[in-house]
Formats: C-alpha cells, sequence, structure tokens
C-alpha cells in the first residue's frame, strides 16, 4: 500500500468519527397537573403519550417544574402568568390552548339560589361593575367575556316569600357561604392576614352579595369556607351554599351541579421553565423529543483520535517495510 493511500484511508476515517453525532435518547414530555382540573381531563384525553403527574396544588406542580421533576405544567393561563410574573427563575409562557368558561355553582335543583346569583351576575355585568372588578385583577388585560345566558337564565330575583332551599336559609341567616379552594391565585388565595381571601372570584362574590342585600333590602355578609378542591368535586356542599373557585363549565361537570351564567372566560396554558424542551403548541406534547447523552467523566480509555493515530503509524510502518 503505498503511503498517499493510507492517508487516504486515514482521512476518511477521521472525517467518519468526526461526523459520527453524540448519542441521544427519545424521551416523552413530563407534565404536571392540579388534579382533577380540566388541564388534567385534556391530559388524559388528548395527550397519551405524554408521561402526566397530578397534584393536589398548582404552586406544587410548579414547583416540580422548577425543579426538573416535570417539563411543564398546564393549568388555567392566567394563574400561569400570575406565577411568571412573580417569579425570578425563568418561568415563561409556551402556548394556550382549549378556552373554557368559569361559572359559580349550586346543588343540583337549587333553582331559586341559582337564579338569584345570575340575577346579581347580570346586574354587575351590565352596571360596568365588572369592568371594574376584572381590571382591578388583570389590569388592562382584555378578554371578552361570554354572553351564554338563554331563555332559562333567570332575569328576576326569587320573591322573598316564597323563596325555598338554599336561597331561603341564607335570607334567614343574612349570609352566603362560597366553598373555595383559596391556593389559586389570582383568583382567589388568602391575603398577608391569612384569614381573608382575596382575588377576583372573592370581589365577584362580594358584589354578588352586595346585590342580592339590596334586592331583598336586608343584610347579607359573604363568607368564603375553605374547601380542598377534591372536597369540591364530590359536590356535596357540605358547610356552604355555592362554588365560587375558577371552576371550568363542563359537561360531566353539569351531570352533577348546576352552573350559573359564565363569569370568566379564558384559556388553558403550558408553563416552562428555562430548562424545558422548545416546542411550538400542545399537540407536540403528544410526541417525544431527544435528549443528548451527558457527557461521561474522562477515563483511560484510549480516544479515537489516539486509535487513529497508532493506526496511521502502524500502517506507515507496514508500508515501509513493504516498499
Amino acid at each position: 500500500m503505498k503511503f498517499s493511500q493510507i492517508l487516504t484511508v486515514v482521512i476518511g476515517v477521521c472525517v467518519l468519527a468526526s461526523a459520527m453525532p453524540a448519542s441521544a435518547a427519545t424521551m416523552n414530555y413530563k407534565l404536571g397537573v392540579q388534579s382533577g382540573t380540566t388541564s388534567d381531563v385534556y391530559a388524559a384525553d388528548s395527550l397519551a403519550n405524554a408521561e402526566v403527574s397530578g397534584f393536589d396544588t398548582i404552586d406544587l406542580a410548579i414547583e416540580a417544574l422548577k425543579q426538573g421533576d416535570v417539563d411543564f405544567v398546564l393549568g388555567d393561563l392566567p394563574t400561569l402568568k400570575f406565577y411568571q410574573a412573580a417569579d425570578s427563575d425563568g418561568l415563561s409562557i409556551a402556548g394556550s390552548f382549549s378556552e373554557e368558561d368559569f361559572g359559580i355553582a349550586v346543588a343540583s335543583g337549587e333553582s331559586d339560589l341559582l337564579a338569584a346569583i345570575n340575577v346579581a351576575l347580570t346586574e354587575i355585568v351590565d352596571s360596568g361593575e365588572y369592568d371594574t372588578i376584572f381590571a382591578a385583577t388583570f389590569g388592562d388585560e382584555i378578554v371578552v367575556l361570554t354572553d351564554d345566558t338563554d331563555a332559562d337564565t333567570a332575569t328576576a330575583y326569587p320573591d322573598a316569600a316564597n323563596a325555598s332551599g338554599a336561597l331561603a336559609a341564607v335570607l334567614e341567616a343574612g349570609n352566603l357561604n362560597f366553598g373555595t379552594d383559596p391556593f389559586y391565585p389570582p383568583f382567589e388565595s388568602y391575603a398577608s392576614d391569612n384569614v381573608t381571601v382575596e382575588g377576583f372570584d372573592a370581589d365577584i362574590g362580594n358584589a354578588i352579595g352586595a346585590k342580592i342585600a339590596a334586592a331583598y333590602n336586608q343584610n347579607v355578609s359573604v363568607t368564603f369556607v375553605e374547601k380542598s378542591w377534591d372536597e369540591i368535586l364530590t359536590f356535596q356542599y357540605d358547610g356552604y351554599d355555592a362554588t365560587l373557585s375558577a371552576m371550568t363549565k363542563t359537561a360531566q361537570r353539569a351531570e352533577n351541579t348546576d352552573f350559573s351564567r359564565a363569569y370568566y372566560s379564558s384559556k388553558q396554558g403550558i408553563l416552562a421553565s428555562a430548562d424545558s424542551p422548545t416546542i411550538s403548541g400542545v399537540a407536540d406534547l403528544n410526541g417525544t423529543y431527544d435528549v443528548a447523552d451527558p457527557v461521561e467523566e474522562e477515563d483511560d480509555s484510549p480516544s479515537v483520535t489516539l486509535v487513529i493515530s497508532a493506526l496511521t503509524v502502524g500502517l506507515i510502518a507496514v508500508a515501509r517495510r513493504k516498499n
């Protein structure tokens, strides 16, 4: 073999070695959600290939994202934006999907209480008070509230003398109790005193209480009763009259409870960390992504370059002997 031929072989080997890609692993996306939410349901129905972890509260899911235990968190877009704004660790919104409407829930058959809440909500919206409440929480963000009222939506308060069920109990006690999971800002969370519930839902609830009080010419105070999300989803209404807790109106939930007209319209969102993979939208989360294998610690094994160099010297020596 001539030296020029040897050199050609060696160069070819070096080019092939340098062109070899680093080994990579194919991964399914790891998602965090709050258990029992519409994001949880969406992931189960539409993202079958993803590895989904359910958490008791949204803040636990976001902490898992920060720790690298999940790649993304799915949740209501306004809540994810709240955590993004309050964070300094590089959280970002990676996308949004699935429009939804929030409603106030009452026990099935509580038509009088539902009517009073619907009429109060309509008065709040029509008077412009809704816009003021919205701006207090969301600033100049523009969201068009869905008007899902229909012929069955009440337009007048039930007569006090004939009020029945939960509404009669509210008027007699002079108190309207809303069940809420107060760990979901900016909709509901505890103020610095760890007693007062504040946020968009709290403001809406207080406004509803004021409208009902004015309609019946009596005092009606509003109380927010802490309940876990799992408790709320049982729809037992144990110790409270209605649920006001950023609850999306779904057909499945409507089989177990009655909903008011929509009081907030939103989307679901995707929260990413600085270390999250790059995606173009929610559909990507049903696929996979490549992760390069970590670079191994140097050891005493000869490198590819060293082996090729030794091979070169050997081939040259052989060529010289043959020549």
